[in-house]
């Protein structure tokens, strides 16, 4: 693992937190926290745009009398992340914006890490996906320090990275049902391919996603190898090939996903997280042997956003999805192959009770 400044800085933001978790929950426990890369937020090598690619701004539908809607301030731009569920929220309010309350929406599609400076400069006027065990720092930074962002609320979904296997593994070998399963030799080995030898292999999906996984497997001496696929489309890939051949298959996953629908997945249980741990993620100092931690999503914009389009800007702090509708819209784009947009707009014309909530 490179743990570069930038990787220092997302271990230092996740070990707090940890520990803000671990003050106000105790023990308590969350085996069904409903992911992310939706989808998983990444963790990035650097605070880099992926690309900047604005939507064009087009003008609003006409209404049922044929008249549109009423222009409701300035244009806005929204982040989209690279993850399925960032781009299912921000298609979803650019449908509503624009359809119901005459709002612009341009995208942006950039890093989770470099979308904060946005905010911050009004370049980008909102994001509704953050990961808080991620965004530690940023939220002090940007949102209790500088003022200069405002927390907007939770987005509805609660998120959880683990570790996971196709459920018919854990049903032919119940003792994988658990990390202390893969400490035996021969059943990690079940998990081998021409890439691990004669370990078990571990498959990661995109490398920038937030990952202790390598440290995990080294600080609990399973025989194990870490292994890099390249994207969440490789591990989506991976789950169709072991379900198909019904071979067994071990990857970090997430829950709020698309997949959980079509296929059964069973999270494998890790070491639960402790004081320990998140001093070591705090240090990063490569120590950590504990479980990801729940991750509530919230919302959040540039803080000229309320002056900007007051409109806007108290319409996204009231939009919400369940982790079943962000779900069943990733499961458009990921799944059947359509584009975004259209996605979100087959979801909203559909939904129009949810849709009347938000406004």
């Amino acid at each position: 693992m490179n743990r570069n400044s930038s990787r220092f800085s997302r271990v230092v933001a996740f070990g707090a937190v940890i520990a803000l978790a671990l003050a106000a929950c105790g023990d308590d426990d969350d085996d069904d926290a409903a992911t992310a890369p939706a989808d998983e937020p990444s963790a990035t090598e650097a605070p880099v745009a992926a690309s900047t690619a604005p939507a064009a701004t087009t003008a609003a539908p006409a209404d049922d009398t044929g008249a549109a809607p009423a222009a409701t301030g300035e244009g806005i731009t929204l982040a989209i992340n690279p993850w399925t569920g960032s781009a299912v929220n921000a298609n979803v309010a650019k449908v509503v914006l624009e359809s119901e309350l005459g709002t612009p929406v341009e995208f942006v599609e950039i890093d989770e890490f470099a979308t904060w400076p946005g905010m911050e400069d009004g370049s980008i006027d909102a994001v509704l996906e953050v990961w808080p065990s991620g965004h530690a720092a940023d939220y002090e930074t940007y949102i209790t320090q500088n003022q200069t962002v405002v927390d907007m609320g939770l987005l509805g979904p609660e998120a959880k990275i683990g570790w996971y296997v196709p459920t018919f593994v854990v049903e032919e070998h119940p003792e994988l049902a658990t990390w202390e399963g893969f400490k035996d030799p021969e059943l990690a080995k079940l998990f081998a391919t021409a890439e691990s030898g004669d370990l078990g292999q571990f498959l990661m999906g995109d490398p920038t996603y937030v990952t202790f996984d390598e440290q995990i497997i080294a600080n609990l001496e399973l025989p194990l190898k870490y292994v890099v696929g390249g994207s969440e489309a490789a591990l989506l890939t991976a789950i169709d090939n072991a379900v198909a051949e019904q071979t067994p298959l071990l990857m970090q996953f997430w829950k709020p996903h698309w997949k959980h629908l079509e296929v059964d997945l069973t999270e494998v249980e890790l070491p639960a997280v402790t004081e320990e741990c998140a001093a070591s993620a705090a240090a990063g100092d490569g120590q950590y042997a504990c479980d990801y931690p729940v991750d509530v999503l919230y919302k959040a914009a540039s803080a000229q956003l309320a002056e900007k389009n007051p409109v806007a800007f108290e319409f996204l702090k009231k939009m919400q999805l369940t982790t079943e509708e962000q779900s069943v819209i990733a499961g458009y784009i990921d799944r059947d192959g359509m584009d975004p947009l259209a996605a979100a707009e087959k979801w909203v014309g559909e939904n129009p009770d949810a849709v009347a909530a938000w406004l």
